[in-house]
């Protein structure tokens, strides 16, 4: 065993608390002498004789399986020795090629004898239940315009959820709807009511890009009402503001209405809502 005169690598990590002999034998010394093999026992002198068996054994060539072609698995069984003998006496044993035996049945005639009747043992049904379809219907010939149609529809789609006015205003926000609210009854706020309700239009967390049509569609209007006032009577800002007014005042009608339908529609079709950044 290695230890730490053979260098620092076989040194322990730790002092050990004390040096304990191990149960194995020593390690034999290099000075000792080689252990001697002991050697294997004397060769007999005399050969080893064979007494042969007392009984006479068959030659090999007797045990050797026959070549000879066996029976070809294509063809049936012959039965030589079956008998079975019907009413009429006839049996069905094979008779010897060319020579037919007295009350013998002929092989190629069938057996005709009668059986027991079956009547009586059976009750017969008064009523035929009709068979149930397990089976689904078989498919429609290809080609045909039965092939091409849809199946039809087996499931009975569920009701669309119920959606109230409450569920409404929380997913359309109250910073959405107050603003419009109080653009409808002071018009002349009408304008900053709707502006500052397009930029809280983007916490609606359904179908946020048909609801930025909708403010796109209304300020499209209150620009054309603007233009049409100063085509008609010239440039005049008081006039120009009232017709800004009245048309905000009118988007501010308008787009609640708008809005909850789109939200109204998102909840009914049960659509997750959009991330919000």
């Amino acid at each position: 065993m290695a230890s730490w005169r053979d260098g620092p690598e076989y040194a322990p990590v730790e002092r050990p608390a004390a040096f304990v002999v191990p149960d194995g034998p020593p390690l034999p010394s290099p000075d000792a002498p080689a252990p001697v093999t002991p050697t294997a026992a004397a060769l007999p002198e005399a050969e080893p004789t064979f007494t042969p068996p007392p009984v006479e054994q068959p030659a090999l060539a007797a045990l050797v399986p026959s070549a000879a072609p066996g029976r070809n698995p294509h063809l049936p069984f012959e039965v030589v020795t079956a008998t079975v003998t019907n009413a009429g006496g006839w049996s069905s044993g094979q008779a010897p090629a060319g020579r037919q035996e007295p009350g013998q049945r002929p092989p190629e005639l069938p057996f005709n004898a009668p059986g027991p009747s079956l009547t009586g043992y059976l009750p017969v049904p008064q009523t035929v239940q009709p068979s149930a379809q397990i089976n689904p219907a078989p498919f429609p010939t290809p080609g045909t315009p039965q092939w091409f149609a849809p199946p039809p529809e087996t499931r009975v789609p569920d009701a669309p959820p119920t959606v109230t006015i409450g569920q409404i205003w929380n997913a359309s926000t109250a910073g959405v709807m107050i603003p419009l609210i109080i653009g409808i009854f002071l018009p002349w706020l009408s304008i900053l009511m709707l502006a500052i309700s397009f930029a809280l239009s983007a916490r609606i967390a359904y179908r946020r890009t048909a609801i930025r049509r909708a403010y796109f569609a209304a300020m499209v209007v209150i620009g054309l009402l603007g233009l049409l006032s100063m085509t008609s009577t010239g440039y005049d800002s008081d006039v120009l503001f009232d017709s800004l007014a009245s048309g905000a005042q009118l988007a501010c009608v308008v787009l609640p209405v708008a809005v909850g339908l789109i939200v109204g529609g998102a909840l009914r079709a049960g659509e997750p809502p959009d991330r919000i950044f």
